[in-house]
């Protein structure tokens, strides 16, 4: 009896190891990565997405023209499937069952929007697949509690732009009395929540105000601003919102009766609106293409090679956004070289386990809850005059960066 069992568990025992190497092997020998790229190309998200996009493209363009992804001992082309969100949550949900039934992607790398990412963590808690998401994500989205194992941030969360903004602001620029404007949904509300921590922390005043996604005419709440005669002006808003928000600050005049700040530019919302408009405008930006004269001359360094593949490719200077969505497929295959598989669970353990990287954004680690910490976590620019640009495409000038570990919520309050 005892050698029947035995041989029965030895039976199971190497069953199940072949079943092991069996994967393992099948993980080796796949004849291409499919990566699936989703972002906002219509609606809300429609002024981002395409950069997103492009950046994406690039990536992958890059990894293949270098020979491939490496698994095992060979190397392997990669393929892109894409898909358009159209910034709503429904169908993103959508489309990224698509991806992972019907077109069988071995990652996805995407979303324009907070409220996207957060819809498609909790739906790949259910069904594993490694996500990267290349837009600021909600803070919520990255408690223990509710972040998938194979989700990771590329561009953090939203926390970390009002906190590190309104720090910069009490700290370096002088401002006490400041006014919060932002979007009602969670992009705006972790930007408070940011700014809030810090306005406590450092000392400062604050009022609040909150528009709807979508607001068409921002004036009556910019009139509001200016009656208030606040020291400096937050703005916090996003795609289509931000371009109107800050047209409309120019055509009331709102600079003559405060500061404006908004709280995190693109080259799309910067290049969307009249020069004038964004003359004088500080801002924080996660990088900008331009970053001659910034203080780290290997920053430069990246971001000059950078702009030179992407202008080859698209001919004109990437924005941030584009930027941080080519980081993410790069963190997604690296992810995968380092698993020497296509299986998400060990492809989220690779990247936990060799949490470094190097990006145009300068050094990069991964925290525990899938945030990467930056050496720079923003960089502070200004808006140029009309007579300091060279072409359209010279919107801003960088002052420096926001530095340090307090950018980012604590861990212990997210959980861990």
């Amino acid at each position: 009896m005892k050698t029947k069992k035995g041989i029965i568990f030895v039976f199971l025992f190497m069953f199940m190891l072949s079943m092991g190497l069996a994967s393992h092997v099948y993980a080796q020998r796949v004849d291409k990565i499919k990566i699936g790229l989703m972002y906002g190309l219509t609606g809300a998200g429609s002024p981002i997405g395409p950069v997103q996009m492009e950046g994406s493209k690039l990536a992958i363009k890059d990894i293949n023209e270098a020979g491939g992804v490496r698994i095992g001992d060979r190397k392997v082309p990669v393929e892109f499937v894409q898909r358009d969100d159209e910034t709503k949550p429904d169908v993103a949900l959508r489309r990224l069952r698509e991806l992972v039934y019907e077109d069988k992607v071995h990652a996805v790398v995407g979303s324009t929007f907070a409220a996207i990412s957060a819809a498609l963590n909790k739906e790949v808690k259910k069904t594993p697949i490694p996500y990267f998401s290349v837009c600021v994500a909600p803070m919520t989205m990255f408690k223990k509690d509710e972040l998938a194992d194979t989700t990771f941030g590329v561009h953090g969360g939203a926390y970390a732009i009002g906190f590190s903004g309104a720090a910069y602001i009490i700290n370096k620029l002088g401002y006490k009395n400041i006014y919060f404007f932002a979007p009602a949904y969670a992009f705006g509300w972790d930007q408070k929540a940011g700014a809030k921590d810090a306005i406590e922390k450092y000392g400062a005043k604050w009022e609040y105000a909150e528009s709807p996604v979508g607001t068409p005419d921002f004036t009556p709440y910019l009139l509001k601003i200016a009656e208030k005669k606040p020291d400096i002006v937050m703005m916090a808003h996003w795609g289509v919102d931000a371009i109107n928000v800050l047209k409309q600050a120019h055509e009331t005049g709102l600079k003559k009766h405060t500061k404006i700040w908004f709280n995190w530019m693109t080259n799309v919302f910067g290049g969307g609106i009249p020069p004038e408009a964004l003359e004088g405008v500080n801002s924080l930006m996660s990088w900008y293409w331009n970053m001659t004269g910034f203080n780290d001359p290997a920053i430069v360094k990246a971001a000059d090679e950078f702009v030179k593949k992407y202008v080859k490719e698209y001919n004109y200077p990437p924005d941030p956004y584009a930027a941080n969505a080519y980081i993410g497929v790069k963190e997604a295959i690296r992810g995968i070289e380092l698993a020497k598989s296509t299986d998400p669970m060990a492809i989220a353990k690779a990247l936990k386990d060799n949490p470094k990287f190097d990006s145009m954004r300068g050094p990069g680690v991964w925290r525990t809850d899938h945030q990467p910490l930056f050496k720079y976590g923003s960089f502070v620019v200004v808006g140029k005059s009309p007579q300091e640009k060279k072409d359209k495409w010279d919107l801003v000038k960088v002052l420096g960066a926001y530095t340090g570990e307090d950018y980012l919520p604590p861990l212990k309050e997210l959980g861990y």
